[in-house]
């Protein structure tokens, strides 16, 4: 908040992944430094076997729906993480899971914790060599993640008063898989961010306007190591906000009933 101060930005959405945790911890200080906090969230999806991500802005915090499926993905998470530590472990490697934890009490911790730490301990010498050699897709350390079906994502996040985005498009994403995503309830696209150039932007932001999407940006920031992905680096026009919050009154006006994720589902493989 206080880095979008500093940059005059009028508003700020928090999309973290799979959590609602950061919101209550920035609304005091967005609303003391005059910024309009967007509650937001980014879940993990799968459509077709895929992992997407489906962004939520506008999203009621305190929807029970919504923290009952943040509750059970983060469940899996940590479970997700346990696991891949053991195997760390089990390499040879030295990992203190407890003292991971406690540095970072707050975070959903996944594999960027992992090979942050293997590399601060200088069990490797930089998070890619961590990816490369033992955290990455094909790594003998990786763990299959829990993922909400597409559907379940985009009605958790209407039911909670939200609008349901999808985020940082594939490079192949084709115009019938979007249709097929708003036809089931998808109310903004991202046509902006990191690595995406002005062509790629063009045509996500035709599509978005010709199946009635709002077309929105985002930074995907996580930490100010990433360079390119820093809070303010990429913004969503005035008018593209209003009318992201005119489709959040209309999903709150119609909102759907949203599924409750605590039932168990089979984890499939991660496509990150």
């Amino acid at each position: 908040m206080r880095a979008a101060a500093e940059l005059r930005l009028a508003a700020v959405a928090i999309t973290d992944h799979d959590t609602l945790s950061a919101l209550s911890v920035g609304r005091s200080e967005a609303e003391r430094l005059g910024i309009e906090l967007v509650g937001g969230i980014e879940l993990t999806a799968e459509l077709d076997g895929r992992e997407i991500h489906i962004l939520g802005h506008f999203v009621n915090d305190s929807d029970p729906h919504l923290l009952a499926a943040t509750s059970t993905l983060r469940e899996a998470r940590e479970a997700r993480l346990d696991a891949m530590a053991e195997r760390l472990v089990q390499l040879g490697l030295n990992l203190e899971i407890d003292a991971l934890k406690r540095a970072f009490p707050r975070a959903i911790l996944g594999r960027r914790h992992l090979a942050d730490w293997l590399a601060t301990t200088g069990q490797v010498a930089s998070r890619r060599e961590a990816f490369a050699r033992f955290l990455g897709e094909n790594g003998p350390v990786q763990v299959a993640k829990l993922r909400l079906p597409w559907s379940e994502a985009i009605a958790l996040v209407r039911g909670a008063g939200g609008v349901a985005g999808l985020a940082h498009p594939p490079y192949n994403l084709r115009e019938c898989t979007l249709q097929k995503l708003v036809a089931g309830g998808l109310g903004s696209l991202e046509v902006a961010g990191p690595g995406t150039d002005a062509r790629r932007t063009s045509r996500l932001r035709a599509w978005a306007e010709k199946l009635g999407s709002v077309p929105i940006a985002g930074s995907d920031f996580h930490a100010p190591d990433r360079p390119g992905c820093w809070v303010g680096a990429i913004t969503t026009p005035a008018s593209d906000l209003e009318r992201l919050r005119s489709a959040a009154r209309d999903s709150h006006a119609n909102a759907i009933p949203s599924f409750l994720a605590s039932r168990t589902q089979e984890p499939v493989a991660s496509w990150l």
